[in-house]
């Protein structure tokens, strides 16, 4: 609206549009500045935490996956054919990952803690995520060492197995090498008799060197092919027992590894009482909050109520408060 250059109204007015758009700006440039840098940490510890956490529930899978092929292979109750090596390397893998995780899951906690006196809804949600994650954990951990015991039982029944193996297989060829160890039969063969024989009647007695050998030759000489027959078997004999030593000592440390690993999955499940212990507190926390809450809510919907009833029955109160607007009414109209 233009007035006239002479007027009064027009000498004492005084422009200050560009004032006001010069504090607009500055509003404009430092509020929303601030907004933004109070709301990007929550959002920025919020997408780490995600980020966090499908880490976590990715390695998960994988570790279950391996898990699974674990048990494969430590169910089988072959004698020879156990690949031991595949085995002692999943056994490794799963128990790093498992380490891994127990550590990640840790770091991971503080993210999930409330930031203020009360807790937010999302604070809740990232504590519900990782009690959800510890929980897969656990259940992991104790697959895993329920797996191990099954390959130390297995284990055991294959030494079992493999010792009554061996024996069966080596005492047959002892009692044959005895029993046809000339030595062994000449021990064995009636004494009486041999003496005989070799005393004989006077004319054998006169006999020379060389027919009494020819007619001790049933008892005296060494068959060469025999001998030979007797070095091969000790040699195959002594050959067992270094494939059953060997055997033996590649199972008693498997198991020694497995029981090592179970006491380091003790200590894991240690470790993972203790957070969702701490997680429980939190939780614990967050359920009192809320029933104090919901029983604050209720005492002021009975108060309410109350209040409600006593409105509704005083219906001296609501004739003053009718008299009070036909007062102020009466008041309006003779003023006016």
């Amino acid at each position: 609206m233009a007035f006239p250059a002479g007027s009064a109204y027009a000498l004492s007015v005084k422009d200050r549009t560009v004032e006001f758009h010069s504090i607009l700006t500055k509003y404009a440039g430092s509020a929303p500045a601030s907004t933004t840098a109070s709301q990007a940490r929550p959002t920025a510890a919020h997408a780490e935490f995600s980020r966090r956490a499908q880490a976590i529930s990715h390695d998960l899978s994988q570790t279950t996956a391996k898990l699974d092929r674990l048990s494969q292979l430590a169910r089988r109750k072959t004698l020879f054919d156990d690949r031991p090596v595949e085995i002692s390397e999943l056994t490794y893998i799963i128990k790093h990952d498992i380490a891994g995780l127990n550590r990640q899951l840790a770091e991971l906690q503080p993210y999930s803690m409330a930031r203020g006196s009360r807790p937010s809804r999302a604070d809740e949600h990232r504590g519900n995520v990782v009690t959800m994650l510890q929980s897969s954990l656990a259940n992991t951990t104790t697959n895993f060492q329920d797996i191990l015991e099954v390959r130390t039982q297995n284990m055991k029944a294959s030494k079992d197995r493999s010792e009554q193996f061996f024996q069966g297989a080596v005492s047959p060829a002892m009692e044959q090498q005895r029993s046809k160890s000339p030595l062994y039969t000449l021990a064995r063969g009636p004494e009486p008799v041999a003496k005989l024989h070799h005393r004989g009647t006077p004319s054998q007695q006169a006999l020379p060197d060389d027919e009494t050998h020819a007619t001790d030759k049933g008892f005296l000489a060494l068959d060469m092919m025999e001998t030979g027959g007797m070095q091969q078997q000790q040699l195959l004999l002594n050959e067992f027992e270094d494939q059953q030593s060997s055997y033996l000592q590649q199972r008693s440390s498997a198991i020694e590894s497995i029981e090592s690993t179970i006491s380091e999955l003790g200590q894991i499940f240690g470790q993972l009482a203790h957070m969702v212990a701490q997680q429980g507190e939190m939780v614990q926390r967050i359920d009192d909050d809320v029933m104090h809450v919901s029983d604050n809510v209720e005492g002021a919907r009975r108060e309410l109520l109350k209040y409600y009833t006593s409105i509704a029955n005083n219906r001296w109160l609501m004739l003053k408060i009718f008299g009070v607007l036909i007062v102020f009414f009466l008041l309006f109209i003779l003023v006016s």
